[in-house]
């Protein structure tokens, strides 16, 4: 404690200046619990360079900090963690449980699940830390099912921490039977609710990925204590199910009960909700309670905000907030660009795409999707081609599944039939169903060769292609169209056999 209470930089100098191995060690200790886990590592720096002999201390405290730096720079494998694994296996301390442990944990939060793997299998006798170090290093790194049978097979009594570690696998995998029997396991192990607030917010988490909202709402109820995680699980899980009015009546709800505040995440969530419904009335007022809150309109928040203004149609407001965010990021750009694209302002779209390059911002797929798709919609054919080259000839970003796609609506919106079947051909990735919508959209327009929409039938029922209702429904529609009744019904009669049922679309904004 009397670490953290002196000046830590002043205790820092002085500890370097003695260079005693044990104050030291004492001091990585210190700062690898601290806010700057990276000053532990500028020690351990030092420790190496002047030759100091290293302990099983040591090893754990820089392994920890390194950990935590991880956690900070997910998408970017940390070199130094691997450089430390190296040399402690050289000085003959890699056995030691709390090391192995440590290294664990770090490989776990830079999600390199061989690695863990490869140290998990070195302990002789793991702990529960060593289980729930492989079970989050796992999940972490998208081997769900692999992280629910290391859990299934432990050799430990499970802790809170190690079932907070198996709840995401049992979301991604919509495993709702193991995410309940986890619940019902934390219920009698750890004497009910409240015991641990991160147990429960993942259990809460786990419900609404798994879209048993029924049991989140229980559950929450039921909880004794409820932090702002917690309220901002409730207001993102009831948006993620597409529960939008039940999203705005839990951020209402944190703001009436006053047991918390909310944070960016809460806003951020609100907002989304907010923007599927459309209600512009309701943005704004979020948009009021930001310029009173502390949180202001930046960052996170004020792309959150240009999102909701663009989908809600009011792009003069959305624009407004743009320029007045002062540092504008590539998701800032890609927001108001994609805003202007939607609501068919392609000139506007196109002049912010240029301004974007003028202040030195690179452009990213999601940027040439929202133009291409603007020009697309405009029937701006050429705009688009030229676009579509820039990405890979220009800016060397290789065009997806869904920017050949585009080009391909654009070119069947002009009627341009064989230029959108040469991309069908040339495009590397394989054709699904948007592709195919695409197509069957310009030959309902235009008029199609009977041979073509014979063949996109045999694409569709013979399963090359999935496909939604919407695109049996319009090829049934055009060989109809065409006199091919024996066609259409086919396509009719493949998509009662399949169960597929065309969703009558809506959209709407609040006037």
């Amino acid at each position: 404690m009397l670490l953290h209470r002196l000046e830590l930089g002043q205790v820092q100098a002085h500890l370097t200046k003695s260079l005693k191995p044990n104050l030291l060690n004492s001091l990585l200790g210190a700062l690898s619990r601290s806010k700057t886990p990276a000053k532990a590592i500028q020690i351990y720096s030092l420790m190496v360079h002047s030759s100091f002999p290293h302990d099983h201390f040591t090893y754990t405290f820089v392994l920890k900090s390194c950990s935590l730096l991880a956690h900070h720079h997910r998408h970017r494998p940390l070199p130094l963690g691997r450089q430390v694994h190296a040399r402690l296996l050289k000085s003959g301390h890699h056995s030691d449980l709390f090391v192995q442990n440590a290294l664990l944990s770090f490989y776990s939060a830079d999600a390199d699940a061989n690695a863990a793997r490869r140290v998990f299998s070195g302990i002789a006798d793991p702990d529960v830390v060593s289980w729930t170090s492989l079970v989050s290093a796992l999940a972490r790194n998208g081997c769900d099912a692999e992280a629910v049978n290391a859990f299934a097979g432990m050799g430990a009594r499970p802790n809170a921490m190690t079932l907070v570690s198996l709840l995401p696998a049992c979301s991604a995998l919509k495993a709702l039977n193991i995410g309940k029997s986890v619940h019902g396991f934390c219920f009698r192990s750890f004497g009910g609710h409240g015991s641990n607030v991160i147990l429960d917010n993942a259990i809460l988490d786990m419900y609404f990925k798994c879209g048993d909202i029924v049991s989140a709402q229980t559950l929450f109820g039921e909880m004794p204590r409820r932090d702002v995680v917690s309220w901002t699980t409730m207001v993102s899980g009831f948006a993620r199910n597409g529960s939008y009015k039940e999203a705005i009546f839990a951020f209402c709800e944190v703001l009436l009960d006053g047991e918390v505040e909310p944070n960016e995440a809460t806003i951020v969530s609100v907002l989304g909700a907010i923007a599927s419904l459309g209600s512009l009335s309701l943005g704004k007022l979020v948009h009021c309670y930001l310029l009173r809150s502390q949180l202001g309109v930046d960052g996170i928040l004020g792309n959150a905000l240009i999102n909701m203004y663009t989908k809600c149609g009011d792009v003069g407001l959305a624009f407004k907030v743009f320029r007045e965010l002062s540092y504008k990021d590539l998701v800032s750009w890609c927001t108001v660009i994609g805003g202007m694209a939607i609501n068919g302002r392609v000139g506007h779209a196109l002049q912010l795409f240029s301004l974007m390059l003028r202040y030195g911002a690179q452009p990213d797929g999601i940027v040439f999707l929202a133009l291409l798709s603007s020009c697309c919609h405009a029937g701006l054919v050429d705009h688009a081609l030229v676009i579509f080259d820039a990405m890979s000839k220009v800016y060397g970003i290789m065009p997806q599944k869904e920017h050949y796609t585009c080009m391909i609506d654009a070119y069947g919106r002009a009627g341009k039939f064989k230029l959108a079947e040469d991309i069908v051909r040339e495009m590397p990735s394989e054709r699904d169903r948007h592709v195919l919508g695409a197509l069957l959209s310009a030959y309902k327009v235009h008029g199609g060769d009977e041979a073509k929409c014979e063949r996109l039938k045999e694409l569709l029922l013979g399963g090359e292609v999935g496909a939604g209702g919407g695109t049996y429904a319009l090829l049934s529609n055009l060989l109809a169209d065409a006199g091919r009744w024996e066609g259409a019904n086919a396509v009719r009669d493949q998509m009662a056999a399949r169960m597929v049922v065309k969703t009558a679309a809506c959209s709407w904004i609040q006037v």
